[in-house]
């Protein structure tokens, strides 16, 4: 896929950019409905993040000005856009099976952003020297099957995601558990899992090819990696249609991934406070 075809496919699902149904946690609505079901919601916050690349800033922060959640359900299908969470992405998907409190779906998603010289930031024009003369790595577009139990705010899934943009021709196999506890006006989520990652996935977005090396940045072909997650994320309710929120994410990586020429720590951790308008 061209990377003029992905920027598209991405503008296209942005532009529809949802009080979004988190698919990690047990109240989400991604179930069959006879009606069509639309949400919006929009927010803004700060976020604060560490990256695990060389030569990036230790430590990056900013604003959020505007970010815009959105969920659309109709029969089996589902489209799922959340912003408000540091866990949560683009979703769309077909529910095949919801029977005693299991789930089967069909879902289309992005596993991994992409970076190049200038890290994360592809369309900046500052070059990060440590990364100077890597090739770019794209972001992919994954397609599979996601098998969840949901038990009261509990929530158990399992996702095999397997590349279908040609990005990296790998898969992701990810299992999360996760709670929902609520304490007077305050909802607490909380989650933790495991991803593994193919010898494709990893050495695509971590290898380092011939034509890349250099005196300081040795070739380094990876086998498959794993990486664990947790989260957690509360909101309160300040107004009528106002929401304020908070949440951490912290990511620790296998030594396949933190081994990498291109690759700093061994961890990366998030927060974000922000805030989000209902309607």
């Amino acid at each position: 896929m061209s990377r003029t075809l992905r920027l598209v496919t991405l503008l296209i699902c942005l532009s529809n950019t949802v009080h979004a149904s988190n698919r990690l946690y047990a109240d989400n609505t991604f179930k069959p409905s006879e009606n069509f079901v639309f949400d919006i919601s929009f927010g803004a916050g700060y976020v604060f993040e560490d990256s695990y690349l060389v030569g990036s800033q230790a430590h990056q922060e900013g604003v959020e000005l505007l970010n815009i959640n959105v969920y659309v359900n109709y029969g089996n299908w589902y489209f799922d856009v959340d912003r408000s969470q540091l866990s949560g992405g683009l979703v769309l998907g077909y529910s095949a099976i919801e029977k005693y409190d299991w789930g089967l779906d069909l879902i289309l998603t992005q596993a991994q952003d992409g970076f190049s010289e200038n890290g994360f930031d592809l369309y900046r024009s500052n070059q990060i020297p440590e990364l100077k003369g890597i090739n770019e790595r794209q972001f992919d577009i994954t397609a599979g099957l996601r098998l969840s139990k949901r038990y009261g705010g509990n929530q158990l899934s399992f996702e095999l995601l397997q590349d279908i943009s040609s990005t990296h021709n790998g898969w992701v196999l990810s299992t999360f558990f996760s709670k929902i506890v609520p304490w007077q006006n305050w909802d607490f989520r909380t989650a933790i899992g495991i991803n593994l990652y193919s010898n494709d996935f990893t050495d695509y977005y971590f290898g380092i090819a011939p034509d890349e090396q250099t005196i300081e940045r040795l070739t380094y072909n990876p086998k498959g990696a794993y990486s664990l997650v947790y989260e957690l994320h509360t909101e309160y309710p300040i107004a009528e249609r106002w929401v304020f929120l908070a949440g951490w994410m912290s990511t620790w990586f296998s030594k396949q991934i933190y081994h990498s020429p291109i690759v700093r720590q061994n961890h990366q951790h998030k927060a974000k406070l922000g805030v989000r308008y209902v309607f």
